[in-house]
C-alpha cells in the first residue's frame, strides 16, 4: 500500500513566503499530495507586524494544509518521521542566515528529495554582486539535492563547483503569481521600493543614507506639484518601519504582499538594485535602478535598465515614465530577453509542475533522477570566411579552458583555405567559374560529415554554401549558432573601397539573409544590432550578448605624466578625422607627448610636421600577439572617436576594453556605443567639439588620468572578465540546443566551475 506524498515548505524568512507560494497552490492544485508548513521560530520573531502569520494561515486554510513550529532540526525531523515526498526550501545554504533551513536539510529522512529555491535574482550561491562576496565569500554550500535556478548554468557565476550538478533550470516563482491588472483599487505616482536591510547597501559604504537622501529630495519635489510617492519597504528587512524613518507628509506606506500589489497599476517604479526592479519590469511598467553616486556600489547584473541617482534624476525619469514610456518599456523587454532566464509564465509552470511530479512518484530515484549525465566532450564546428579577430575575440579566446581540458572539440573551417584548396587542385578537377560554388558547398559539407559536429557556429560567415550548411544541419537536428558583431547587410562605403564591394556583393548579402533566416540563433554583439534586425523585419531566436571583448589586465595603471596617446582603428578613417584638427592642436602645445596610429588607417598628412613623434603601427592580425604588441607601447590616453552613422551606433565597445587592459585612460565620443563602459570615471565622453579640452584635462592632471585608468580596470575585471564571457558563450550554445529540441530541455552540459579557472593558452586548431 502506498502511503500518502508530502510536499513540505521550510519558512525562515519573510520573503520566503512570496517565493514559496506559487508552488503551494500548484502542488495542491495538479498533484495528489498533503501540503505541510514547517515554519521555524525565528520566523514568528522576525514579523513583528504579524503580516506574514496571517499570509502562512491563510494558505494553509486555501489549502487544507497543516502548520508546524519548530525551534531545531530535531523539531522537524520529529514532523517528518515517516512521511515521504519533497522538502523544499525557499532560502536555505551554509550561511549563518540560513541555518533553520540547511540543519532540516542535512537530516530530513531519506524519504524525501530535498530542494533549494534560488530566492532573488542577485542570491547567495547562485549570482553574486561584489557586495555579497565582501559580506559572504564565494564558496557557498546548499544540502539540497536539487537547487532550482532561475538562468542557465553559464550564467549563475557564483554555483560552486561541488553543487553545479544538483542545477534544474526553473526560471523565477515570481512570473508565477502576477496580480491581474485591475485588481486592486488605483493608484497614482510611482512606487519606490527600499531594501535598505541588504548587505549591498553597507558593505562597501553608508548608501542607506544616500538612498533615503535623495528620496526626500524627489518627495519634496514631487510635493510641489501635488504628487503623492508610494513607499514599499522590503518585507524583510522593513527598514522605515522598524526604525520609525520620519517619512513626508506625500508618502503612502505599501506593506501588502507583492502577490497582492497590482504593480501595473503604478505609473512608473524606483529601486534599488533588488529583484523588486524585476517583478516592475515584469508587470510592464517604467523602472529605474538607484545607484550611489559614486559609482561604488556594484550594480552590474541590472545594467540595462535606467540607472538613476540624484534627486533630479529621480525627477527627470518621473518625468520620462510618461513622455518616453514606450522608449523605457522597449529597452526593458530587450534587458529581460537578455537574462537567459525562462520568464514565460506557462513554461515556468511546466518546469516546476514536471519537477514535483517527477519527485512525488520516483520515490525509489529520489537522489539521482535529476542528476546530469558525465560531461562528454562536445563537438563545435567554427565556419568563418577567414581568420578574423571576432572569431579569436568571441569564441577562442574564451573557450580555450573547454579546449585544453578536452571538454569541447572543435573544428575550423575557413572560406579563405577551402578557395586555396580547391586552387591547388589540378586544372582537370577544377571547376568552371559558374559551378565554383557548388564545389565550394560540397567540400564544406564534406567536413561536416567528417567532423559531426554537435553544434555549427557560422561566425560572419558570407561565402558560399550558406542555403547547404543549414539544409545539413536541419535534416540531423544539429543547431546553427549565426554570430554577428556588425550590420552584415549595411555595410558603409566609408570603411573602405575594397570591403565595402566586397560585403555587399548578392552572393554574400544573399548567404548574411539566408543564416539570419534560418539559424536557430542568431547571437548579436550588442543589443542595437539585435534591435537592427528585428527592424528589418528578421523573426528568427536572437540572442544579445552583454559582453563582447572580455579583457585582462596587462599594464596596471600607473600614475606618470602623460607621455604617449594613440589611436587604434582598421579602415575606420572617417571616425579618425573628427578627432584630428584637435589632435594637431594639442601636439602643438605638447611638444613631449608622442603619437601613434596602430592599424591600416593611412597616417594622415596634417601629422606630418610632427615628423617622429608620430609613429604607424602595421596591424597585427593574431590576437594575443596584437595584445603583446599593444601591450608594450605604453599608451597613457586613447582615442575613441566615432563618427555618428547607422553602422556605428551598432557596434561594440571594444576599443574600451582594450586600451584599458594596456593602461590607457579612453576619450571616447558620447551618444553612441562607450556611453555605459565610460560612466562612473571610467572614460570621458564628449561631443566633436570637446577633444582638445580633454586631451589637455588629462595631460595637466596625472592623478585623474590615473583614478580614471584604475576605476575603468576594476570594471574590466568585474564586469568584462574571460569567466564571464566564457559563461555567456555557453548560454548561447545552451539555448540553441534547447531551441532545436524545441521542448525546452538542456541538451548541452552543464560546464564544470573548474572550467572557468585561469585562462589557457589556445590549444592548435585544425583547419581541414
Amino acid at each position: 500500500m502506498n502511503r500518502q506524498r508530502h510536499i513540505v515548505f521550510l519558512l525562515n524568512l519573510m520573503q520566503d513566503v512570496n517565493i514559496i507560494r506559487p508552488l503551494a497552490y500548484l502542488a495542491a492544485r495538479d498533484l495528489d499530495v498533503a501540503i505541510v508548513f514547517l515554519v521555524t521560530s525565528k520566523f514568528l520573531e522576525r514579523d513583528a507586524l504579524r503580516i506574514w502569520q496571517k499570509e502562512v494561515a491563510e494558505m494553509a486554510g486555501d489549502l487544507c494544509a497543516a502548520i508546524h513550529i519548530y525551534e531545531n532540526a530535531l523539531d522537524a525531523v520529529a514532523v517528518l518521521q515517516g512521511k515521504q515526498g519533497i522538502i523544499i526550501a525557499a532560502s536555505e545554504s551554509s550561511l549563518s542566515a540560513h541555518r533553520e533551513t540547511h540543519d532540516v536539510l542535512r537530516v530530513a529522512p531519506r524519504g524525501f528529495l530535498k530542494i533549494t529555491l534560488q530566492h532573488g535574482y542577485e542570491c547567495v550561491g547562485f549570482l553574486q554582486n561584489r557586495e555579497h562576496i565582501i559580506a559572504h565569500g564565494r564558496n557557498i554550500k546548499f544540502a539540497a539535492d536539487v537547487i532550482c535556478g532561475w538562468c542557465d548554468a553559464a550564467s549563475l557565476t557564483s554555483l560552486a563547483a561541488s553543487e553545479r550538478s544538483k542545477l534544474y533550470v526553473s526560471g523565477p516563482t515570481l512570473v508565477l503569481s502576477a496580480v491581474k491588472p485591475g485588481s486592486n483599487a488605483p493608484v497614482s505616482g510611482g512606487l519606490v521600493c527600499e531594501n535598505l536591510h541588504s548587505v549591498r547597501m553597507r558593505a562597501t559604504g553608508d548608501f542607506g543614507k544616500s538612498f533615503m537622501d535623495d528620496f526626500g529630495r524627489f518627495c519634496d519635489q514631487s510635493a510641489e506639484f501635488g504628487q503623492t510617492v508610494n513607499l514599499r519597504p522590503h518585507p524583510g528587512g522593513m527598514y522605515v518601519v522598524k526604525n520609525n524613518i520620519a517619512l513626508p507628509r506625500n508618502v503612502v506606506l505599501n506593506t501588502r504582499p507583492m502577490y497582492k500589489v497590482d504593480l501595473s497599476a503604478y505609473a512608473f517604479g524606483v529601486s534599488a538594485p533588488s529583484t523588486v526592479a524585476l517583478d516592475m519590469v515584469f508587470a510592464g511598467i517604467p523602472v529605474a535602478v538607484w545607484r550611489d553616486s559614486e559609482g561604488i556600489m556594484d550594480a552590474s547584473n541590472y545594467d540595462g535598465l535606467t540607472p538613476i541617482s540624484t534627486a533630479a534624476d529621480w525627477f527627470a525619469f518621473a518625468r520620462d515614465a510618461v513622455l518616453r514610456r514606450d522608449h523605457i518599456l522597449e529597452q526593458q523587454q530587450r534587458f529581460i530577453e537578455n537574462l537567459s532566464m525562462p520568464v514565460d509564465s506557462k513554461d515556468v509552470y511546466r518546469r516546476f509542475a514536471a519537477l514535483l511530479a517527477n519527485g512525488t512518484t520516483n520515490i525509489g530515484d529520489i537522489h539521482t533522477y535529476c542528476q546530469p549525465d558525465p560531461v562528454k566532450p562536445r563537438r563545435i564546428m567554427f565556419i568563418t570566411n577567414g581568420p578574423i579577430p571576432t572569431l579569436q575575440l568571441s569564441f577562442l579566446k574564451p573557450l580555450a579552458p573547454l579546449f585544453e581540458s578536452r571538454q569541447i572539440d572543435h573544428q575550423i573551417v575557413m572560406e579563405t583555405d577551402i578557395a586555396d584548396a580547391i586552387a591547388q587542385l589540378p586544372v582537370a578537377l577544377r571547376s568552371t567559374a559558374a559551378k565554383r560554388d557548388q564545389q565550394f558547398a560540397g567540400l564544406v559539407l564534406q567536413k561536416l560529415e567528417e567532423f559531426e559536429p554537435d553544434i555549427i557556429v557560422a561566425c560572419r560567415y558570407s561565402g558560399p554554401g550558406a542555403a547547404e550548411i543549414l539544409n545539413w544541419a536541419n535534416t540531423r537536428d544539429v543547431p546553427v549558432v549565426y554570430h554577428v558583431d556588425d550590420d552584415l547587410l549595411n555595410i558603409p562605403p566609408e570603411i573602405g573601397q575594397v570591403k565595402y564591394v566586397a560585403h555587399n556583393r548578392p552572393s554574400r548579402l544573399g548567404s548574411v539573409n539566408s543564416f539570419l533566416r534560418g539559424a536557430d540563433l542568431v547571437y548579436c554583439s550588442t543589443s542595437e544590432l539585435r534591435f537592427r534586425f528585428r527592424q528589418l523585419g528578421y523573426q528568427t531566436s536572437m540572442q544579445a550578448g552583454q559582453i563582447y571583448c572580455s579583457g585582462n589586465i596587462i599594464n596596471r595603471a600607473v600614475s606618470r605624466p602623460v607621455g604617449r596617446i594613440g589611436y587604434m582603428g582598421f579602415d575606420h578613417a572617417h571616425d579618425f578625422q573628427i578627432v584630428l584638427p584637435s589632435l594637431v592642436r594639442y601636439l602643438r602645445r605638447n611638444p613631449n607627448v608622442e603619437f601613434e596610429l596602430f592599424g591600416s588607417i593611412p597616417r594622415p598628412e596634417e601629422l606630418d610636421e610632427f615628423g617622429s613623434r608620430v609613429t604607424v603601427l602595421e596591424p597585427v592580425r593574431n590576437y594575443e600577439e596584437f595584445l603583446r604588441v599593444f601591450a608594450e607601447r605604453n599608451w597613457d590616453i586613447g582615442l575613441c572617436p566615432l563618427a555618428r552613422t547607422p553602422f556605428n551606433i551598432v557596434k561594440a565597445n571594444t576599443k574600451w576594453v582594450e586600451y584599458t587592459s594596456v593602461g590607457a585612460a579612453v576619450l571616447a565620443t558620447a551618444g553612441l556605443v562607450y556611453d555605459d563602459c565610460c560612466s562612473s570615471g571610467c572614460g570621458m565622453l564628449l561631443r566633436d567639439d570637446e577633444w582638445l579640452e580633454a586631451m589637455e584635462h588629462l595631460t595637466d592632471n596625472p592623478d585623474i588620468r590615473y583614478s580614471m585608468v584604475e576605476q575603468a580596470q576594476r570594471r574590466v575585471e568585474t564586469g568584462y572578465n574571460v569567466p564571464l564571457l566564457r559563461a555567456q558563450v555557453m548560454s548561447v550554445f545552451e539555448r540553441a540546443m534547447r531551441t532545436k529540441t524545441k521542448d525546452g530541455t538542456e541538451q548541452w552540459p552543464h560546464t564544470p566551475r573548474g572550467a572557468l579557472a585561469a585562462l589557457a593558452s589556445p590549444t592548435e586548431t585544425r583547419l581541414f
